[in-house]
């Protein structure tokens, strides 16, 4: 278990590094990243497209129906660390919703693609109760 989280500490800070970042900053956000429990966070993107829609859609849900999962868009021209927030519904189907946002996504992604264990819970759909405003999407991260 210890070497795992050691793992997970020095693929983030490694990535980090290479983006950028100094290496004792770049330690101290992976170790924060790892040693938390979940890592709560609002989905980025969620207006683009006929994404609102499927929000609106997705809030009609129980929350015990939805699971989400996390995959990397590789090739993504506005972040080459871009991680995808899939929402699927019990014998529905699933779409993207959005993304993790980039400061998230530059510790998470190097995990995804190094093949650690990243799951995400569904927390809940936000917003969109008037006109005019848009839905939000909730989500819980462990690394």
């Amino acid at each position: 278990m210890k070497n795992n989280i050691k793992s997970k500490v020095m693929t983030i800070a490694n990535s980090l590094v290479k983006q950028g970042v100094s290496r004792s900053a770049a330690m101290i956000r992976a170790w924060i990243t790892v040693k938390l429990r979940a890592i709560r966070t609002k989905a980025v993107g969620v207006t683009y497209g006929r994404r609102q829609g499927l929000l609106d859609r997705l809030s009609r849900y129980s929350p015990d129906d939805i699971t989400i999962m996390l995959r990397r868009e590789n090739g993504n021209a506005y972040d080459p660390n871009a991680v995808q927030i899939i929402a699927a519904v019990r014998d529905r189907g699933s779409a993207v919703m959005g993304y993790i946002n980039r400061e998230l996504a530059a510790a998470v992604a190097p995990l995804l693609d190094a093949g650690k264990n990243v799951t995400a819970a569904f927390e809940a759909v936000t917003g969109g109760h008037e006109y005019g405003l848009n839905y939000g999407l909730n989500v819980a991260i462990r690394v």
